[in-house]
């Protein structure tokens, strides 16, 4: 569940590069901001009195449709060669039937008439109808491929009309968008879902859909009309604007019959659009109340609560929690009222418009979302999953450090997402679009992964955890640029990594501007030869090519050697080769008759032994302890003598 759908476009423009200030600067600057916000958060209400239009809504971006429409008459067309265009001339009508494969987009506009009978569809693209254009489907199947969840919409704004008799649709098991806007209509009529919908309904728009197995979830908001009825599993979302004054209770959504609600309906004012359910089963209820409005729900179960935060806005979310009970509760927001009586609320969410920003800590949530220029910085909250994912779109910026998110965590279109000494169980981190997401010394179960022309930047110093001086011995983790297979302008360029004693102020270099990725191997060899026992900070700082910089830090104790100075000095009569070993290792030793061998790792812990061996003519003996990459430490007892020393064991 999330709102963002309608924001999947492909026509914002600006770059990522615009916004180069992702580095340590703006972090920095961003976790000042977090620790300040609790000074002036009760000083920040006059943002809220701003008032705003209806152009001025988070779904603005739709009137660039008007400029589509311009683009694609007369010789301003940039239709590619697998882009249908319905309506390019006066009274122009397509028909498709039977089997239908196509790559790419549909387009239907001015007064294009697209009709698809008793066809079976396969399109990897989005369709939109825009202008008075049509879209008229009649027992047809659609099959939309996705590789990633919302990837497809399904899009009808301006005077569209959509109609569907008799039709499923299959959108690879995933969520996809479906966006009526302006004045269309779309009416559909014995519908099968093979996935859920996520719909946005805004301007005078309407939408009426008669027996549906898999509703999905609609927002309703401007003057827009729905009617449902014979449909099962149905979530509709309630925008309450800021001007809204509510006071209302939910019925039971096991089976609703004769439902509506709208402006005419006591205790509910300041909304415009209108919805009437009947006959529908499994009915959730969800609700979007922006900053400044005044709402109190009394006896109802909500399925979902999706905080809009507008105009500006600044705000700290604190001690909200899925899942809870409530007698008599003011959610603790400053910037609205939100009241809960006797209500159950199952799942939180919040959702950032324009330049708003947000703070958020000590929460459990949903969902978490940013869009247009807005930001979210968030600390130790858990994300978990029960109203969508955890994302950053357009240009915005999402640093999230110390969370646990049992969800996706998603860059898309231009936007910045940062996630920081954070828990991600369960998915991979993605990016889409042109976006980046970046991944510093998190705990992932899988590597971020980076679609279409976005970048995924991963950089952690994964082990070790503890180790010993008078060693040497290797340090793991990532430091890597990758991009998406339409490529981008940003890549990698170089890591650096150093160490310093804890408390300390000097960093000491390990190694400096290695030009060379690391995929999960050894980022450097640490000879920690004449460095006290105790705690250490390891820093790895990753750049890429136009000169951002991000720095991740990793604790490491140092103990003290278990071999001893003195012994180890032993080892000087010994020569071990090649050292550093791969396989075989050769000791030389000024002995013939060897009483045992025995190599221990750093933890002391005996990992290869051998007694009573012959040296050769040379006095040399040759093991294969089939070892892994790492510092070992070796104990030599002849008839007479103990020899100790250490080498190191490389892939």
């Amino acid at each position: 569940m999330r709102i963002q759908w309608l924001l999947c476009m492909i026509f914002i423009t600006g770059s990522l590069h615009a916004q180069r200030a992702i580095p340590q600067q703006k972090i920095n600057s961003l976790l000042e901001q977090f620790h300040d916000v609790k000074k002036f958060n009760t000083e920040i209400n006059h943002l809220n009195n701003k008032k705003t239009d209806e152009r001025s809504h988070p779904f603005q971006i739709l009137n660039k449709y008007d400029h589509l429409k311009y683009t694609f008459s007369g010789n301003n067309t940039i239709a590619s060669a697998d882009t249908i265009v319905v309506g390019a001339v006066p009274n122009d009508t397509l028909v498709i039937t039977g089997a239908f494969t196509h790559t790419g987009l549909i387009f239907v506009m001015n007064d294009g008439v697209l009709i698809f009978k008793n066809a079976q569809v396969i399109d990897t693209g989005d369709v939109y109808v825009v202008g008075n254009g049509k879209l008229l489907a009649d027992s047809s199947d659609f099959f939309f491929p996705q590789e990633y969840f919302y990837q497809r919409a399904l899009m009808f704004i301006q005077n569209a009309t959509g109609e569907f008799n008799h039709c499923s649709f299959n959108y690879s098991g995933m969520s996809h968008n479906l966006v009526v806007g302006d004045s269309a209509n779309v009416v559909m009529n014995n519908i099968h879902q093979n996935d859920f919908t996520t719909c946005g309904l805004w301007g005078a728009s309407s939408l009426q859909i008669n027996q549906c197995n898999l509703t999905g979830e609609y927002i309703l908001m401007s003057e827009s009309q729905a009617t449902f009825t014979n449909c099962d599993t149905l979530l509709l979302w309630y925008n309450f604007p800021d001007s809204s004054v509510i006071n209302y209770s939910y019925p039971p959504g096991d089976t609703v019959y004769n439902y509506s609600f709208n402006n005419t309906v006591a205790g509910v004012n300041g909304i415009n659009y209108s919805v009437d359910v009947d006959s529908c089963h499994t009915v959730w209820w969800g609700i979007m109340p922006v900053n400044g409005s005044d709402v109190t729900l009394t006896n109802s179960t909500l399925r979902t609560i999706g905080v809009w935060f507008q105009r500006g806005d600044t705000a700290l979310a604190t001690g909200i929690f899925n899942n809870s009970s409530y007698t008599n509760y003011v959610t603790p927001l400053s910037d609205r009222n939100l009241h809960l009586i006797n209500s159950y609320v199952q799942t939180w969410s919040l959702y950032v418009f324009d330049s708003s920003q947000i703070f958020i800590d000590s929460c459990q949530l949903g969902e978490v979302g940013c869009q247009q220029t807005s930001s979210a910085i968030t600390s130790n909250f858990l994300l978990d999953g029960s109203g969508g994912y955890f994302w950053a779109t357009d240009t915005t910026f999402v640093f999230a450090t110390g969370v646990t998110v049992y969800t996706l965590p998603r860059s898309e279109r231009n936007g910045i997402f940062l996630l920081a000494y954070s828990w991600v169980p369960f998915m991979m981190p993605q990016a889409i679009g042109n976006s980046v997401m970046i991944c510093v010394q998190n705990n992932l179960q899988m590597d971020p992964i980076p679609y279409d022309g976005a970048v995924a930047w991963l950089q952690n110093i994964a082990s070790p955890d503890t180790n010993y001086v008078q060693s040497l011995f290797a340090i793991t983790g990532d430091a890597w640029i990758d991009q998406g297979p339409l490529g981008n302008w940003m890549d990698f360029q170089s890591y650096s990594l150093t160490y310093q004693l804890f408390g300390d102020t000097v960093w000491h270099a390990i190694v400096t501007d290695s030009v060379n990725e690391v995929h999960n191997g050894n980022l450097a060899y640490w000879n920690t030869n004449g460095l006290q026992s105790g705690d250490y900070l390891l820093r790895l700082v990753v750049k890429n090519n136009v000169g951002d910089s991000i720095e991740g830090k990793k604790h490491i104790y140092l103990r003290p050697s278990p071999v001893s100075l003195e012994e180890l000095n032993n080892g000087d009569a010994i020569d071990v080769y090649p050292n550093p070993a791969s396989s075989v290792i050769n000791f030389k030793i000024n002995s013939g008759n060897i009483k045992s061998l025995l190599i221990r790792n750093v933890l002391g812990a005996c990992v290869f032994e051998q007694k009573n061996i012959a040296a050769d003519e040379s006095k040399i003996i040759s093991v294969n302890p089939k070892l892994k990459p790492g510092m070992y430490f070796f104990e030599i007892s002849t008839y007479h003598q103990t020899y100790n020393g250490k080498f190191m064991v490389a892939k």
